[in-house]
């Protein structure tokens, strides 16, 4: 990280199971080089949702924005891809084709 570097921290569905969660070991670095690490949530620009779906879709058909998905093929499927996806076997964006 670059001095007075920021950091964006958003998403923690890997560790909602952990049975020992582990502790993190950046206050050091965080320390010396003055970073800043704010949380955020989606929602925070829900006003601006449109805007954000509609530049995600021009970046991905320009294909300067790539995408990864686990597919699971079968609605029968459907309660085994949902346990995958939470313990992380998944790729990307988890989707069941029924």
């Amino acid at each position: 990280m670059n001095l007075f570097g920021r950091i964006s921290l958003c998403g923690c569905v890997s560790g909602y199971n952990e049975a020992d969660p582990k502790a993190s070991v950046v206050q050091i670095p965080v320390l010396f080089r003055q970073l800043k690490m704010e949380g955020f949530h989606v929602t925070r620009w829900i006003d601006r949702w449109m805007e954000g779906i509609s530049q995600n879709k021009k970046w991905i058909e320009e294909g300067k924005l790539k995408y990864k998905e686990t597919i699971t093929e079968g609605f029968d499927n459907m309660f085994n891809a949902f346990v995958d996806m939470l313990r992380g076997g998944n790729i990307g964006k988890a989707i069941v084709k029924a």
